[in-house]
C-alpha cells in the first residue's frame, strides 16, 4: 500500500477530478483516494508510485518548483489536462485510470458500502444524479416475482 505522502497527492488528483459542488461533496470529501489507491495497486502493484511522481513531475510544467500538493485545483487540473494530451499511449493509460477509479469510486455503490458489516446503503451521489439503485431484474424476466 502506498505511503502516506502518496495518498495525499491521491486525494488532491481526485477532488481536482471532482471537486465538491454547490453543497455536493466532491470526491476527497468522500474518500474515493482509497478506492483509486486499492484499485490501481490491487491490479498494478506499484502503479500509485508512479502516479504520483508524473503528477509533482508535471506539476513543475504548471508553476515552477511546485509540487502538486502545492498547486491550487484551477493548476492541479491543468496538470491533469497537460497529461492528457500527451501522445504516449502509457500516459494517457495512467491518467485514464486515474479517471476511471475516480468516476466509478464516486458514483458506483463503493461510498454507501460498509466494509466492516457489509452492509450497502445507497450513496447520497445516486439520489443527485436520479439512480434509483440496482434493480434485480425485469420482473418478467425473474421466476421469484
Amino acid at each position: 500500500m502506498p505511503d502516506d505522502a502518496a495518498m495525499q497527492i491521491v486525494r488532491a488528483a481526485v477532488d481536482a477530478v471532482i471537486p465538491a459542488v454547490d453543497g455536493q461533496p466532491g470526491a476527497a470529501d468522500l474518500d474515493v483516494q482509497r478506492h483509486v489507491v486499492e484499485a490501481i495497486d490491487g491490479f498494478l502493484p506499484g502503479f500509485v508510485d508512479l502516479l504520483t511522481t508524473l503528477l509533482d513531475a508535471y506539476a513543475a510544467d504548471v508553476r515552477s518548483g511546485a509540487s502538486f500538493l502545492e498547486l491550487n485545483p484551477d493548476e492541479r487540473r491543468g496538470v491533469l489536462r497537460l497529461m492528457s494530451l500527451e501522445e504516449n499511449p502509457d500516459m494517457r493509460d495512467v491518467i485514464d485510470g486515474l479517471l476511471v477509479f475516480t468516476y466509478g469510486g464516486m458514483y458506483s455503490e463503493w461510498t454507501g458500502y460498509d466494509r466492516a458489516t457489509g452492509a450497502l446503503t445507497a450513496p447520497a451521489v445516486w439520489e443527485s444524479i436520479g439512480f434509483l439503485g440496482p434493480a434485480k431484474g425485469h420482473p418478467d424476466r425473474r421466476e421469484d416475482l
